[in-house]
């Protein structure tokens, strides 16, 4: 189980009368996929293609949102993006209400149009609405905000299952298979979750089995700070991963981070399956091969 609500976050919308759509936050995308994240938020609340979207982050001339990492920052960006939106586009169905005869509740923006709901003849290309802007709209979004809608939550909850094989002789382990259920509310992007997962399990097995920090006990300096010397997961030793993210049944809860979750449970999955092939549980991380043959002396099954 891990956290995972959202951090603060403000976030821009501008609306400008040529139809062009820009969301401006001092977020920052670390190669997690926060940009499309926002970039899909917005497109989808406000009726939009994606590439309609024009995303700027990581700029101090935005207005702030908290920094990437600790498992917060798609709920922090999402709601806020949200709120945004939905306040951007109010606005413009104000603006085109009285032209298409009706009142600004009864309009709906999708697939590019702005159209009174129930009847998608009356209505207007998106391009057409904006145009009837005298000046473009600007909006802002905030998580927390007073607003209601349970937009974010947190508790997210995970399982993950490892399959090992060990070498008595030599002490080598290999995963085989590693299953990881995932639940972390309503997700966004689902291909961008899965690769959360898939990542979070190669670094999980990369901390059971290879990653060591050697320290020099004299200086506390660490000897082997570098590529060359420390080894990693590398696809060779991978195995099967398999994930399966929660979604249907959790889709009333908000959006909940998963950076860290699916990270923490593989490297005791690996650790119990080890003991459960050996008799013995091997006690420290990683599990080196002088290690597992260490354990196996002290009474494991050869």
């Amino acid at each position: 189980t891990w956290g995972g609500r959202g951090h603060d976050s403000d976030c821009r919308m501008v609306i400008h009368p040529d139809g062009s759509v820009q969301v401006q936050l001092a977020s920052q995308d670390l190669g997690t996929g926060t940009r499309t994240v926002i970039g899909i938020v917005a497109a989808e609340t406000l009726g939009l293609p994606l590439n309609a979207v024009q995303v700027q982050i990581g700029d101090t001339n935005y207005p702030p949102s908290g920094a990437s990492g600790g498992s917060t920052t798609v709920g922090g960006v999402s709601a806020s993006t949200r709120r945004a939106a939905i306040k951007a586009l109010d606005k413009l169905l104000e603006t085109v209400a009285t032209s298409l005869g009706t009142t600004p509740d009864k309009l709906v923006a999708v697939d590019g149009r702005v159209y009174v709901a129930g009847d998608p003849a009356k209505g207007l290309t998106w391009k057409a609405a904006c145009a009837k802007l005298s000046k473009p709209i600007s909006e802002l979004g905030r998580n927390p905000a007073k607003e209601e809608g349970n937009l974010i939550d947190s508790g997210v909850g995970g399982v993950q299952m490892a399959e090992v094989e060990v070498d008595t002789e030599t002490g080598i382990v290999r995963v085989k298979k590693i299953v990881a259920v995932q639940d972390c509310g309503l997700i966004i992007n689902l291909k961008a979750a899965e690769s959360q997962c898939y990542g979070a399990i190669s670094m999980a097995m990369s901390g059971a089995l290879f990653e060591e920090r050697i320290f020099d006990e004299a200086t506390g300096r660490m000897l082997n700070a570098d590529m060359e010397f420390t080894k990693t997961t590398g696809l060779g030793d991978t195995g099967e991963i398999v994930v399966h993210m929660m979604t249907g049944l959790y889709d009333s809860r908000g959006v909940i981070g998963l950076g860290e979750p699916p990270v923490n449970s593989p490297m005791a999955a690996i650790s119990n399956a080890v003991a459960n092939a050996i008799g013995v549980r091997v006690p420290t991380m990683p599990m080196t091969p002088d290690k597992v043959l260490a354990a196996l002396e002290k009474g494991g099954r050869a």
